[in-house]
C-alpha cells in the first residue's frame, strides 16, 4: 500500500512526498524540521512545533556570521581592521611598494633564497616596528615569486611565519600567579635550614631533629632512598644505619594537606608491607621540651634496634 505526501496528501509512493513537492524539496524550498523532523515549506515556520527560520531569515543569518567574521579578521602586520583581507590597506601599499622594487627576472631559487635570508635577519631584529617593516617586505617577496614565476610555495606559508615573528617579537605578558609563585620560592631558597652536622633540611623542626642525632652521635642520614620499597620510589627524612646496610628509617610529618596526607598514608603503608622498621614524628612533637623530645626520640630508637637487630651500636664523634 503506497503512502501520501506529507504536505498535500496526493498519492506518493514509498516517499513522504509527491512527485511535485520531491522537486521542491530539490531546490530548497521543501525541508524538513531540524526539531521534530517534520517536514514544511522553507519559507514558512514548520506547522508542528513551529521551529524553523524561514529561507529568506537563514540566508540572512549565513550572511551576518560571514561579515562578523570578516569584521573579526584584523591585519596580520599592525593589527589593524582589514575588512577581512590578511592585510590593512597601509600594509598592503607598504607590500606593493616593497614589489615594485624587486628584480622581475628573478628565478625562482633567487626569490626562495632571498626570502629565507630575510627571515633570518628578522629573527634578531630587537624593534617591532623595524619587525613589522621587514615583514611586509617578505610578504613582498611571495606575492612576486608567484606572480612572475608561477609558483605558490611562499605564499602557502609566508603568512604563517609572518604571524610567528611578530608574536616573537611581542613583549611577554605579565602573568601574576607566576611571579608570586617565584617569588615565593626564591623566598623558601633563602630560607636555609641548616643543622649543626651541615645538613640542609626542610625546616626549623627538622632542625632540631636532625641535632638530637648528631649530639646523641648517632650515624644518620637525610633524604635517603628506601631500598626495601621496589614498587615506588621513596625517599625517607633520615635514615640510621644498624647493619649490613639496614636500619630504622625516621619521618617527620610536619604538613597537614589533603594531598601530604595522602602521601603520608601510602608511605606509612609501604613501610608496614614490608616489615621496615620507622619511627614517624608528629609535627608538634619537636615543640615540646627539647629534653623531653630527645629522651623519647632516643629511647625509641634504641628499643627498635634491639627489637630487629638484637643490639643498638654506639658511635664515637
Amino acid at each position: 500500500m503506497g503512502k501520501n505526501c506529507v504536505l498535500c496528501g496526493k498519492p506518493s509512493g514509498i516517499y513522504p512526498l509527491c512527485k511535485e513537492h520531491l522537486q521542491m524539496k530539490a531546490d530548497g524550498k521543501v525541508v524538513k524540521c531540524e526539531e521534530c523532523g517534520t517536514w514544511h515549506f522553507a519559507d514558512r515556520p514548520c506547522e508542528q512545533c513551529g521551529a524553523g527560520d524561514t529561507l529568506k531569515e537563514k540566508y540572512s543569518k549565513i550572511e551576518a556570521k560571514a561579515q562578523e567574521k570578516e569584521n573579526d579578521i584584523t591585519c596580520i602586520i599592525c593589527g589593524a581592521p582589514s575588512n577581512g583581507k590578511q592585510q590593512c590597506r597601509n600594509c598592503y601599499n607598504e607590500t606593493r611598494n616593497h614589489m615594485d622594487s624587486l628584480d622581475k627576472n628573478s628565478t625562482v631559487r633567487k626569490l626562495r633564497d632571498y626570502y629565507y635570508n630575510l627571515k633570518e635577519r628578522i629573527f634578531i631584529i630587537k624593534g617591532i616596528e623595524e619587525t613589522k617593516k621587514q615583514c611586509n617586505k617578505l610578504i613582498a617577496i611571495a606575492m612576486t615569486e608567484q606572480n612572475i614565476n608561477d609558483d605558490s610555495s611562499l605564499m602557502d606559508r609566508v603568512y604563517k611565519d609572518v604571524e610567528q615573528l611578530i608574536i616573537n617579537k611581542q613583549p611577554p605578558v605579565p602573568n601574576e600567579k607566576y611571579e608570586e609563585e617565584r617569588k615565593e620560592k626564591d623566598e623558601n631558597k633563602s630560607k636555609i635550614n641548616t643543622a649543626q652536622d651541615g645538613h640542609n633540611v626542610d625546616s626549623d623542626m627538622e632542625v632540631r631533629i636532625d641535632d638530637v642525632l648528631y649530639n646523641a652521635f648517632i650515624l644518620h642520614c637525610y633524604g635517603k632512598n628506601v631500598d626495601e620499597i621496589t614498587e615506588k620510589r621513596k625517599k625517607c627524612d633520615w635514615f640510621v644505619p644498624i647493619c649490613n646496610g639496614k636500619g630504622i628509617y625516621i619521618e617527620y610529618w610536619g604538613m597537614d594537606t589533603l594531598k601530604y596526607i595522602e602521601d603520608r598514608k601510602e608511605k606509612e603503608e609501604l613501610y608496614k608491607k614490608h616489615n621496615i622498621p620507622y619511627i614517624g614524628i608528629e609535627k608538634d612533637d619537636p615543640k615540646m621540651d627539647s629534653q623531653t623530645f630527645k629522651a623519647n626520640l632516643l629511647r625509641e630508637l634504641k628499643s627498635i634496634a634491639e627489637k630487629y637487630y638484637g643490639f643498638m651500636p654506639e658511635w664515637k664523634k
